[in-house]
């Protein structure tokens, strides 16, 4: 017989299914939808159960009798209960299991299903919140639909109540919000979608007063409750991520006040403040002069039945108007509480009076004002301090009394270093204390941080010496990470600490300006980071439920941005905006980056996402694209003259190489204010062209080049193939590629103390020769058809990836095998034959990667015709790798070695890694040496054993930029390290860094020597005092 455990194993996985507790039983409902039918099923464990239950029509959770709903097949034994309500027994299966099904039509069903459960006389109503069953759910965004059901199930009921017109105030809402919290206490996406909804209260979009008349002390008991309920989701919260689940629990609880014990004293003691005062007789009473209504008696019957946050904005207002006498102080005050005169007047006990001087009234204000901000203050500081005063040790009280004392001195950095000490003390034991005491510190908390933010804003206009703004941005950082963790960010945070420690008393010398910025970029690529994360979690929601909620179109769209603006993330921004301006003056750097130096040039400005979303278009007129962001990895599409982006990128990535040898500009923006106003040229005709500051970009009638057709390139067909493998001094040309025999060359003739690592080859003509054997004949069939399918350009990038897939299933023969393993083992790759083989295959599949087929498009090169060698070699498991170009080409000077390094292997200074690399300009005829940028990329690599390099026949074809478009791949895994420049040698230690420098210069004249004086593109490592050379090519 069917039990009611396998009952709950049995249910389909995606059938809308909730579990309740019921003690230590539980009981489960289901909902199953048909073409015309709704079946409703609730089961459970225990027996002897009553279903009390009826329906919501016009609301969700309203109760009308279903008997009189038409259409509804009832349980057996179904009876009336009273005009709202019928009841069902359930039917028991066994003891220990019973169940109720209800059928409803799926046209006309009810709003929803509510009830309780009656056993005997023990009734469950869900702490008296009923529980319900969602049968007509709101229309919902394409991202909620395939939402887990209580998810909608929760929004749904979330927009039934707010927008039905029912009786409703802020204690209802809190007490709804607290029982959902109980029930989503775990679940970040619920948890945000409730902060959400709090934060829209907060702003006064929802109503906090409704056909209901609250006494104050419920709604302070309501918010205390909600609050405590707050308290404990929040001390179990994960604090993991930029954006993580205690950042929105902290943000619910900075949505509402404290409530607690003295709701009932807001209405006690306003009456005898008005006696105290006399401000509340009529005339016929006692005093002839006063008006018979008056704003102060409003204001009492509003306090009366329903007071709010708001009364905290009005009692100040009366204390600054019986202060002065002076009405514009009282709407200044109120204004400055979002509070007009329409606000006042839509309480349904409204305010329509303005004032009479009573100056007998303030103290009595004040110390209302006060008990106000107990109940409905979150953020007050002062009250907070109070609140927290028996809570603290000692050593934090006296700190906190500090921080009042000099609240008015000058010194906003000293008072905000005071700040950091007391969060940071806080932070030491919050997590000891129970639940009261950890609310009340909690609070504390979110004052402080308001109160450092509005610190900073406070002296955000001065032109503050480079020194400060650091120490600002050190005392911010050193904050925010108490309530947030990530490794990225704790690693910036560490370096710049440490960068600061060592270099404060020469801060603003030339090259510790540039290490300063560049743990500036890095922290700021962070904080576009949290931008993006923080962005993606809450805007969808804030736009759904802010439709849903009928707010204005403007509090909608900047919702988000006004979260974030609150934050002291966006404080960081706006520290680290001027210290990169502070730098750029000392240092003399500009605020562009001139990576392709083709000037001028013209074309119609078209503002675009990433240089990926244009990648299949062919622009017949010329156009100039702008976006936030380039990887390094793109291709630049057939008509484009310029490429302007806002994104820190190396001067020697693939897409850079690119852009200067297809004669296109290339300039990144680092002046946010500049970048707007270029991209405010959207759909015009410019003209770019080079200035002091960089580059300049006008509007101009001038037509500048028409799109030329790129001439089609020919590729010299390959030796015919001999043999599978070749040693370092079998390299041909013609058999093997440029990579293989330039290593071939420079280990005959440059100077031993030059190191080259061992290597083999597979020549031209092995990846047809596999393809043919017999054993691959159905993977060659599947090849060449999907090879036929790239002329549907909408399929290109699958049809692409199944390519390679494919490739990846070819076999050799056993022989074949023996003759590559001899060439493996002759240059040490003794390790794993299917990790070699893998990657062997993995070069031959790169042949078919989306950046080949889009350039070798573009340049009428017939993807047939390229072949592909692979280059076997050593890796050399290195401190740093580099590359250089003999040639500075950022300025086409032949007397100029321009260089970058990064730390671990070269990948991330090739490849889509963010940051920069150390950057430095060598003077060939001196030992005079120029830095440009100190690195910033947040990773390095870290691997060793062997590669298998792409040494294709069209990577160096004259006016055709091919490196950097086939794949290369170390046939171990590589591990990706989070970086740290303070610890590592080639930053701290000037005098290893120049050795380095001075190395690189000679082993440039070199290479360039050996290759005849050719302007060479070298790449390198670094191991200790060694320098190692893997390749070199001709410079493009």
């Amino acid at each position: 017989m069917l039990s009611y455990e396998t009952y709950l194993q049995e249910l389909k996985a995606d059938c809308q299914k909730v579990e309740y507790s019921l003690g230590s039983n539980s009981f489960v409902t289901v909902l199953e939808e048909t073409e015309d039918q709704i079946k409703t099923t609730i089961s459970s464990n225990l027996n002897h159960l009553i279903f009390h239950w009826g329906v919501g029509i016009k609301r969700a959770k309203e109760w009308v009798n279903p008997l009189t709903y038409p259409g509804i097949l009832f349980p057996p034994s179904t009876i009336k209960f009273d005009e709202k309500s019928a009841e069902s027994p359930f039917i028991e299966i066994t003891p220990s299991f019973s169940t109720i099904t209800i059928l409803f039509p799926k046209s006309s069903s009810p709003l929803q299903l509510n009830f309780v459960l009656r056993r005997e006389n023990v009734w469950f109503n869900n702490n008296s919140s009923d529980y319900s069953i969602l049968l007509k759910r709101p229309k919902l965004p394409e991202s909620l639909k395939n939402s887990d059901i209580q998810i909608q199930n929760l929004l749904s009921e979330i927009i039934e109540v707010e927008m039905s017109g029912c009786a409703w105030t802020l204690m209802h809402r809190f007490n709804m919000c607290n029982g959902f919290l109980h029930k989503f206490n775990t679940s970040q996406e619920a948890l945000t979608w409730i902060f959400v909804w709090m934060r829209y209260s907060a702003l006064r979009k929802l109503d906090w007063q409704r056909e209901f008349n609250t006494k104050p002390k419920d709604l302070a008991s309501s918010q205390k409750n909600l609050t405590l309920t707050i308290v404990q989701i929040l001390k179990s919260a994960s604090k993991n991520g930029l954006v993580n689940t205690g950042i929105i629990v902290k943000g619910i609880l900075s949505c509402m006040g404290k409530g607690g014990d003295n709701g009932q004293r807001i209405r006690d003691e306003i009456l005898q403040l008005m006696h105290r005062a006399g401000v509340r007789y009529h005339q016929v009473e006692k005093d002839p002069s006063l008006p018979r209504d008056n704003l102060y008696e409003q204001w009492h019957q509003k306090l009366h039945n329903n007071t709010t946050p708001d009364d905290i904005g009005i009692c100040e207002a009366l204390i600054g108007f019986n202060e002065t006498n002076d009405l514009n102080k009282y709407w200044e005050i109120l204004n400055k509480h979002g509070l007009s005169r329409e606000r006042l007047a839509s309480y349904e006990r409204p305010l329509t009076f303005i004032p009479f001087y009573a100056p007998k009234i303030v103290n009595d204000l004040y110390s209302y004002l006060e008990l106000l901000k107990q109940v409905h203050g979150a953020v007050d500081l002062n009250q907070t301090i109070l609140s927290c005063k028996d809570i603290l040790t000692k050593g934090v009280n006296e700190m906190l009394e500090e921080i009042v004392e000099n609240s008015k001195h000058w010194d906003k950095i000293l008072q905000m270093e005071r700040v950091a000490g007391v969060r940071k003390e806080i932070r030491s034991f919050i997590e000891n204390l129970g639940d009261l005491q950890y609310r009340e510190v909690v609070y504390l908390d979110i004052a402080l941080e308001s109160y450092m933010r509005q610190l900073c804003e406070e002296i955000i206009h001065l032109d503050l010496g480079l020194v400060y703004l650091c120490k600002e941005l050190s005392l911010l950082l050193n904050t925010i990470v108490l309530w947030c963790s990530d490794n990225e960010f704790s690693a910036c945070i560490e370096d710049y600490e440490k960068f600061l420690s060592l270099y404060s008393k020469s801060l603003e010398s030339y090259e510790n300006t540039l290490i300063i910025k560049s743990s500036a970029d890095r922290i700021q690529r962070v904080l576009l980071s949290y931008i993006d994360q923080y962005t993606k979690l809450i805007d969808y929601k804030g736009r759904f439920l802010g439709e849903q909620f009928n707010v204005d179109k403007e509090t909608i769209d900047l919702f988000t941005e006004e979260l974030i603006r609150g934050s002291l993330f966006f404080t960081i921004s706006m520290i680290l905006k001027k210290i990169t301006h502070k730098i750029r003056l000392l240092s003399g750097l500009k605020s562009w980056q001139i990576i392709s130096p083709i000037f001028p040039v013209f074309g119609q400005l078209t503002l675009i996402d990433s240089l990926h979303s244009v990648a299949y278009i062919k622009y017949t007129n010329p156009v100039i694209l702008v976006c936030s962001k380039v990887t390094g990895e793109e291709e630049i599409p057939e008509g484009v003259t310029g490429v302007i982006s806002a994104s820190e990128l190396d001067t020697l990535a693939h897409v850079s190489v690119r852009a200067r040898n297809n004669k296109v500009l290339l300039a990144i923006c680092y002046d946010q204010e500049e970048f707007k106003k270029i991209q405010g040229f959207q759909g015009d005709k410019v003209k770019a062209m080079i200035c002091r500051e960089g580059v300049e970009v006008v509007k101009t009638c001038e037509e500048g080049e028409k799109v030329q057709e790129i001439q089609r390139k020919n590729i010299l067909e390959p030796l015919e193939f001999v043999n599978i493998g070749m040693k370092m001094e079998e390299f041909q040309e013609r058999r093997t590629g440029a990579k293989a025999n330039n290593c071939g060359i420079m280990r005959k003739k440059l100077p031993e103390s030059i190191g080259v690592p061992r290597s083999g080859a597979l020549p031209y003509g092995t990846f047809e020769y596999v393809l043919d054997q017999n054993v691959n004949i159905e993977v060659k069939t599947q090849i060449l058809n999907y090879i036929h399918e790239l002329s549907d350009s909408s399929s290109v990038s699958q049809t692409l990836d199944l390519i390679r897939k494919s490739i990846l299933n070819l076999t050799l023969n056993q022989l074949d095998i023996v003759k590559i393993q001899d060439l493996l083992h002759s240059i040490g790759c003794t390790s794993s034959w299917d990790l070699a083989w893998k990657a062997i295959k993995s070069v031959w599949a790169s042949k078919f990667n989306e950046r080949v087929f889009l350039s070798t498009k573009k340049a009428h090169i017939n993807l047939e015709d390229v072949k592909m060698s692979v280059l076997c070699q050593e890796v050399i498991t290195g401190d740093y790798a580099f590359v250089l170009h003999t040639k500075n080409p950022t300025n086409n000077n032949s007397e100029e070695i321009y260089g970058e390094i990064v730390k671990g292997l070269g990948e991330t200074l090739v490849g889509a890694y963010e940051g920069r690399a150390l950057s430095f300009i060598l003077e060939k005829s001196s030992k005079v040496y120029k830095i440009e940028s100190f690195p910033s990329k947040s990773v390095y690599l870290q691997g060793g054993g062997f590669i298998f390099r792409s040494d294709s026949n069209s990577e160096d074809l004259p006016g055709f930029a091919g490196a950097g478009l086939f794949d290369s791949f170390i046939m171990d895994p590589v591990e990706t390290c989070i970086a740290k420049y303070a610890e590592d040698r080639i930053v701290n230690d000037i005098q290893y860094r120049v050795y380095v420098f001075n190395e690189l210069r000679n082993l440039a004249l070199s290479v360039e020597n050996v290759f005849d004086g050719i302007p060479q593109d070298i790449e390198g490592v670094i191991v200790g005092n060694r320098i190692y050379v893997v390749q070199s090519r001709p410079q493009v």
